[in-house]
Parts: structure tokens; C-alpha cells; sequence
């Protein structure tokens, strides 16, 4: 007796010392000194593991002390401890950003939950971080679903801090879909709580997720200055994962102001922050920028560094494959559910057989049968057909895939073949080339590099476009700058074929599109002329406004080799187009008029071609006029 009473009052002490230090990682040392210097009981040293896997800061000791804890959890056969291991597994593995892992994790986490009403309050966590994960998906729908069944259960108990923390969650979720004012009424409802309970964590998030809104909403002096404050509150508690997401935050606003220098200042604190964590998805986005910040500034050997690690990243969290199977975990998750729900109501069934009529059991047994047969039918068919759906989507894509690999296999093999072949004849008779001969072969270099480059631009531009990952800001452009630009970057191409460029504006005007998209569409129309203008030809880059249309035109024209009827009628089809070489033999990655298309689309206006073979091309793009204020 007296030794079971020593191990209750050793278990509450613990139990308090491990909740007095559950905050930062210094407390998670201070268990780890319990740990190793008393003689613990198993069911002790369990919640010793799983206040560790709560309170590392570090991803990495998180997922290590999970997966010590779900271990002995199953060979204790402790369902508690199984169903707490395997949520922060689940937390762990987002944290890494193997989110289709983590949903895994959870959704068996919460399968185990359902079946016993006792741990509903953990549910509630669960709840929260399958959440996460589908707001670090992108997919919006699923976030605030599980969001606000994380409240529902919440407001039920009086755990107080978790309900504050699943506010300011799902405030974020319905930040990610636009949806400002809603997401700041939930930060102000969970900021009062923090304060309360002198969580200076919390306080930091809703400042520093604000700042966020502050930004989407025009206010990028106050979302700056405040997402400093809300990175200096995280610095003393240690929480990288917040820092290095705000720092990445920053990074962009300043790239969308075309500061590059500072985007690379912040977006590098951000990556050295997420590299030491291990988070994928911190360092996939630091590395983008970083990537972009250095292209801009003509730093092409860091521009390279960055991309190479970007791809790497991106490969790494997610692909179609894990995209459709995150996409699917939900309908398994709540198909399993609704089977276990069935299983429940035929066992209480069977419980009251013996205060039943056998007849009436008999006929309602039946008709509960029936009605599951009937739904489960539907619903298999509806999944049927879903499946169906996506295998078609499935091969349609592997098809455009396949097509693209081909393009990119023709397309690049060209200018890396002629860079090649004058490395080669550089090493074979360096003492012997000429000045004028190494002039000839550094300009031809030079162009196969610029060629390289733009495919390279033109592709990572349409992979961005096709995930749906690329920024589109509509704001007010004035024609001729954009114009104007791009016809410089071209000057230099357009001088060794002796092509003259025009540029005829009456009068500069503005048009409502985003200027990234736009730029890019003149860019590979401007490319396009001068790739199949001769030598000596002429471009006329022109615009002009129809205000009865509500349209500003823009036109680009050569007088090049022009094209047939029904190369115009499947130009813009990637499937189906094959890109042909220039006057001077230049490559392409059939890339570029996809590339106009869709931007053209995107930012809802219309392209028409004219053609004459032998005599030119004129492209022409009709973009909605900028109202005036």
C-alpha cells in the first residue's frame, strides 16, 4: 500500500513538473533530466515521451519522441498513448512537409478516438491538425471543415487555450481563401485569450498573422513592421517554424516591391532558420525567392544555387501522386467512420433483442439493411465515377507530360550541344583561335546561353502556371513602360540578326492585369518575331485603346517567314504543336505561346493571329482597359 501510494503522489509531481515546463525547449531538457535520473514506472515514462514530442522545438526530436512513444504505448496495448503517439507523428511529419504521411498519421489517430466517447477532448487536437495540413495543401474547403469541428468540440469543455489557438487557425484558414474580414474577427477573438492566460506565443501568431491581412489589404508599411514585432516576440521562446515563415513573408513583400536586395536579406534568414528544422516547405519557399531575387539582380551562378534546391524541395513535398492521395485520405477517413457507425448501431441492435419482438427486430434489421445497401451503393457509384474521372485526368496528363518531356529533350539538347561543341574546340586548339575567331565563337556562346536561359524561364514559368502556384495581382499597368521594357531586353538579339524594332503608342494608357503576366506575354511574342524574322527584317511592337470596347490592343508584327492556316490553327495547342527551328536556326521549347495563351486568358482577354506565309505574323491581344479614377 504504502509503495502505490508513493507511485501516485511521484506520478502527480511528474505529471505537474512536466506541465510547469511545457513551453520551450529548455522544458523539454528538464524532462529529459527526469527521465534519465529517476526510476519510473511505464505508464510514467510514456507521459514523460509525450510531453517531449509536445514541448522539442526542434521537428526532428519531435518525431523521435513520438515514434519511441507510439512503440511503447503498443506493447503496453495503452489505446490513450497510441492515439496521442500517432497525432504527434502526424504533427511531426507536417512539420517535415510530408503532409499526405502526417494526414496518414492522424486520421488513424482519430479513427482509434471515435471508438471510445473519453477521448473526445483529444479529438479536438486531431481535429486541429488535420486542419493544418490541408491549409498547408492549399485546400481551403477541407481546412475550415476540420477547423470548426475543432471548435465544436472545444466550446464544450473549458480548455481555454486550445479554443483560443483553434480561433487564430481558423482566422488563417480564411485568410488563405481571401477572405479578410472574417479572419480578422477571429483574430480578435483569440487575442483576448492569450492575454489572459499570458501566452506570449499566441499574442506573436495573431500580431504577426495579421500583419498578414495588413498586407493583402494595402497596408504594406504596418504588415512589415508588424511582422518584425511578431518575429522578435518568437526569437526568445525559439519557435523557428513561425520565424522562418514570417521571415519568407517579408522576403516577398519586398520582391513584390522590386527590392530584390532586401526579399534575399529576409528570404535567407528564413532558409537558414528552416535548414536547421528540416522544413520542406520553409525552404522550398525561401529558396524561390532567393532563386528570383538573384535572377534579377543578374546573379545567375546563386540564381542556379537556389532553383536547384527549390525543384528538390518541391519534388520532395508534393506531387500529383501525393496530391491525389492527400485529396483522398478525407473520403477514406469519413468512409471508415461511417462503417464503424454502422457497426455500433447493429451491435446495439442485437443488445435489445431480448426485449424485442422477433418479428419487428426481424423487419427493422431488414429495412436498416436495405437502407445501407441503398446508400452504400450510391455512394459507391458517385466514387466509381470520381475514380473514373480522375483516371482520365490521369492519362490526359501523363499524355501532356509525355509531350513535354519530348519538347524539352528536342528543345534543350540544341544550345546545351552548342556550348558544348565549343568547349570542345576551345580545349583542342585554344593557342591556335584567333581574337576575331574567339569574338565569333563568345557571340555564338552567348546566344545559345540567352536561348537556354529564356526556355529555362519560360519553363519553370509554366510548371508555376500549371500547379497553380503562380501570382496573379491585377493592378493598373501603363502599356507603354511594359512595352518599352520589353523590347530592350531583346535589343541585343535584335541587333546581331540586324533586325530594326518599332515601338508606336499615340498616346500611353493603362490596362487592368497583372504586370508579371503581362510582361511575360510580350516577351515570347517579341521572341517569337524575332526568332522567325531574317535577317534585316522588322518588328513593329504598337497599341492602342478602344474605349467602346472597354479593350486596350496590343500588336506584334514581323515580316518573317509567316506560317500555313493550319500551323495557326494548332499554335497554341502544347499536344499538338511542335516547335520549329528560327531564321538563324534558334531553338524552342514550344513553351512560349502556351505561356500567352493562358496568361492572355488569365487575365481575361482574347488573342487573335494573322498570318501569311512568306510575308510575316501579327499577333494581336485585346486586354481589359484600366477604369479611371
Amino acid at each position: 500500500m504504502i509503495h502505490a501510494l508513493k507511485g501516485i503522489l511521484l506520478f502527480l509531481s511528474l505529471l505537474s513538473f512536466f506541465q510547469l515546463f511545457a513551453q520551450n525547449q529548455q522544458k523539454a531538457d528538464s524532462i529529459l533530466f527526469v527521465l534519465k535520473s529517476k526510476s519510473l514506472t511505464q505508464r510514467q515514462t510514456m507521459e514523460a515521451y509525450y510531453w517531449l514530442s509536445t514541448t522539442s522545438t526542434s521537428p526532428i526530436d519531435e518525431l523521435k519522441y513520438a515514434e519511441i512513444l507510439l512503440d511503447l504505448a503498443k506493447i503496453e496495448g495503452d489505446a490513450e498513448y497510441i492515439i496521442k503517439a500517432n497525432q504527434r507523428i502526424g504533427v511531426a511529419k507536417r512539420l517535415h512537409g510530408d503532409l499526405a504521411e502526417s494526414l496518414i498519421y492522424l486520421f488513424e489517430s482519430a479513427n482509434q478516438a471515435l471508438e471510445n466517447k473519453s477521448f473526445e477532448p483529444i479529438l479536438a487536437d486531431i481535429y486541429s491538425e488535420i486542419s493544418t495540413c490541408y491549409t498547408q495543401n492549399g485546400d481551403s474547403e477541407n481546412a475550415l471543415l476540420y477547423g470548426k469541428k475543432t471548435l465544436d468540440i472545444l466550446q464544450k469543455t473549458d480548455r481555454i487555450q486550445e479554443y483560443a489557438i483553434g480561433l487564430m487557425n481558423l482566422g488563417y484558414d480564411y485568410y488563405t481563401i481571401g477572405e479578410y474580414d472574417s479572419a480578422i474577427a477571429y483574430y480578435k477573438r483569440s487575442n483576448p485569450i492569450f492575454q489572459s492566460l499570458e501566452m506570449p506565443i499566441g499574442e506573436a501568431y495573431v500580431l504577426g498573422n495579421s500583419a498578414l491581412v495588413d498586407w493583402k489589404t494595402g497596408q504594406v508599411d504596418i504588415a512589415k513592421m508588424n511582422l518584425l514585432k511578431a518575429i522578435e516576440k518568437l526569437k526568445p521562446l525559439g519557435d523557428n517554424y513561425g520565424m522562418a515563415d514570417y521571415y519568407n513573408n517579408l522576403a516577398t513583400i519586398y520582391w513584390e516591391e522590386s527590392n530584390p536586395a532586401e526579399a534575399i536579406i529576409y528570404a535567407t534568414k528564413g532558409l537558414e532558420l528552416a535548414q536547421q528544422e528540416g522544413m520542406k516547405e520553409q525552404i522550398r519557399d525561401a529558396s524561390y525567392l532567393l532563386f528570383s531575387a538573384y535572377k534579377n539582380t543578374a546573379q545567375f551562378e546563386k540564381a542556379l544555387k537556389y532553383q536547384s534546391l527549390y525543384f528538390e524541395k518541391k519534388d520532395s513535398i508534393q506531387n500529383l501522386e501525393s496530391t491525389l492521395e492527400i485529396a483522398n485520405l478525407r473520403t477514406l477517413f469519413e468512409v471508415g467512420k461511417k462503417q464503424s457507425e454502422v457497426d455500433l448501431l447493429l451491435e446495439q441492435r442485437k443488445n435489445t433483442r431480448s426485449i424485442m419482438l422477433a418479428g419487428a427486430i426481424a423487419i427493422f434489421i431488414m429495412i436498416v439493411l436495405l437502407c445501407i445497401i441503398y446508400f452504400y451503393s450510391k455512394t459507391k457509384i458517385k466514387l466509381n465515377e470520381e475514380l473514373e474521372e480522375r483516371k482520365n485526368k490521369l492519362l490526359e496528363l501523363n499524355n501532356t507530360k509525355d509531350k513535354f518531356f519530348s519538347v524539352i529533350s528536342h528543345d534543350l539538347r540544341g544550345p546545351v550541344g552548342i556550348i558544348d561543341g565549343y568547349v570542345s574546340v576551345f580545349r583542342r586548339k585554344f593557342d591556335d583561335i584567333s581574337t576575331e575567331e574567339l569574338k565569333i565563337i563568345l557571340d555564338q556562346m552567348s546566344q545559345s546561353t540567352e536561348s537556354l536561359v529564356r526556355l529555362l524561364d519560360n519553363l519553370l514559368t509554366w510548371a508555376l502556371q500549371q500547379q497553380g502556384q503562380f501570382s496573379h495581382f491585377p493592378e493598373k499597368v501603363k502599356v507603354q513602360a511594359v512595352l518599352s521594357e520589353c523590347q530592350d531586353l531583346f535589343q541585343a538579339t535584335a541587333t546581331v540578326k540586324n533586325i530594326e524594332q518599332k515601338l508606336i503608342i499615340e498616346s500611353d494608357f493603362e490596362v487592368l492585369v497583372d504586370k508579371n503576366s503581362i510582361s511575360t506575354i510580350v516577351r515570347n511574342l517579341i521572341n517569337n518575331a524575332l526568332k522567325f524574322t531574317n535577317e534585316g527584317g522588322q518588328i513593329i511592337v504598337s497599341a492602342e485603346k478602344n474605349e467602346a470596347l472597354g479593350k486596350g490592343i496590343i500588336r506584334v508584327s514581323d515580316n518573317g517567314v509567316g506560317m500555313k492556316e493550319s500551323k495557326v490553327k494548332s499554335l497554341f495547342n502544347l499536344n499538338e504543336n511542335i516547335s520549329t527551328r528560327g531564321t538563324l536556326g534558334e531553338s524552342g521549347l514550344g513553351l512560349g505561346l502556351q505561356l500567352v495563351k493562358e496568361f492572355v486568358q488569365l487575365n481575361n482577354g482574347d488573342i487573335q493571329v494573322q498570318s501569311v506565309l512568306g510575308k510575316g505574323t501579327t499577333f494581336e491581344i485585346h486586354l481589359p482597359l484600366a477604369q479611371m479614377s
